[in-house]
Formats: structure tokens, sequence, C-alpha cells
């Protein structure tokens, strides 16, 4: 496979970029995916392309329908309940087991990520940027990064990508009348104070808020479903 001067393979550099304007509401949720039209705007082959889509499906945020190709994840509010439930269930396993088992370097990487996070802000009334979006995921990633089992971080961050795709269809800031920041704070300080069931609790009610914003808003508009 053609390697780009950065090390970095094409489906790669195809995958996070087609993932970043998912993530970020370029791609609608329900829209085609056509491989020509993106392999000409992407600069590479359809093969990269269709690479690239296929790995996007085993994170959710993309399907593949017999004869009809790749669309971006069409979404519902039922099934944003369905996932949130999966996410709690196992990011909240995900961060028990971190605590337990991560040792000094997960600590440091869990205060690290935090401090970016905290440093990075979100324009007020407005949806998260892309830079805010991934310092988000790096800092969940970090919390539940010393659970030690590869197959459950995959999944856990999959649903992560999935929720934040929610977030971005329903046009709505969850950050709004909440304080986010502090909820952040809460999660590092209660994780590096190995206080599990306070941390799980804390992370249960911080995922759920930003479902109940969500489909409240969903309820709001209901030509959106």
């Amino acid at each position: 496979m053609t390697v780009s001067d950065q090390g970095v393979t094409r489906t790669d550099s195809a995958f996070q970029r087609l993932r970043s304007d998912i993530l970020n509401g370029r791609l609608a949720q329900g829209s085609p995916l056509r491989l020509t039209t993106l392999a000409r705007e992407l600069s590479v082959s359809m093969s990269v392309v269709r690479e690239a889509l296929t790995r996007l499906t085993g994170y959710g945020l993309v399907t593949a329908t017999p004869n009809q190709g790749f669309r971006v994840t069409a979404l519902s509010p039922a099934d944003l309940e369905d996932l949130t439930a999966l996410r709690i269930t196992l990011e909240c396993q995900a961060i028990a087991a971190s605590i337990e088992n991560g040792g000094l370097q997960w600590e440091g990487s869990v205060l690290s990520a935090h401090h970016v996070l905290e440093q990075t802000a979100i324009p007020n009334g407005q949806l998260p940027s892309e830079d805010w979006i991934e310092a988000h995921a790096a800092f969940h990633d970090a919390l539940v990064a010393g659970c030690g089992r590869p197959r459950l971080l995959a999944l856990v961050r999959s649903l992560r990508d999935t929720s934040e795709v929610y977030r971005q269809w329903s046009g709505a800031s969850t950050e709004q009348g909440r304080d986010v920041a502090g909820e952040h704070r809460r999660l590092m300080e209660l994780a590096i104070a190995r206080e599990t069931d306070e941390a799980v609790a804390a992370l249960r009610a911080h995922i759920q808020c930003t479902t109940d914003i969500l489909l409240e808003r969903a309820a709001d508009e209901p030509h959106s479903t």
C-alpha cells in the first residue's frame, strides 16, 4: 500500500479525513457516500476510499448495504437511547478497571489530557470546535486507557464516536446550562483519587445528561427524525 511522506498510509489519511467530516457534520447523517466523488476530493483511488469506508462501518459511523453502497449512518432518538445504555455499561466498566489497574503513567495521562481539554475553549453558545472534540475524546480515552482490555477500549471508542455524530445531528450545544468543565474536572479528580464508585456514578451522569439534552432537542424538532 502506498505510504505518504509522513509514514501514514493513504487509507489511514482517508479514514481520518472522512471520520472528521462525519463527526463535524460536514457529511450529513443518512447521506450517500459516492466512491468516485470521494476519491476525487481526497485525491486517492476508489479502492482506498472503499477500505476507509469499510473501516468506518466498524465504528458505526457508516453503513454498507448490498447494491446500494455506503451511507453515513442514519440516526434516531430510539437508537440514541440504546447507544447511551450500552455506552454507559461499557465505559463505566472500563473506568472502574482503569482505576483498579492503572499505574502512575495512567494517572499522568489523565492529568495531561484533562489539562489540554481545560485549555480548549468552546465558543459561547456554539457547537464544539474540532479541537475541542479531539481534546474531549482524548480525555475520555485517557480515563479508560488503564483498563488493560483492548477489545473493550475499541468498543468504547466506537460508541463515543457515534455519540458525537448525534451531537452534530441535533445542532444542540450540550454545554449550555451545564458546568461541563466542572464535570470533567470531577471525573479527573475522582479517577486519580481511586474513588471507583463515585467515578462510575459521575461518568454515568455525565453521559446521560448529554443524551437527555439531545433527546429533548429532538422532541422539539420532530422533523429531524
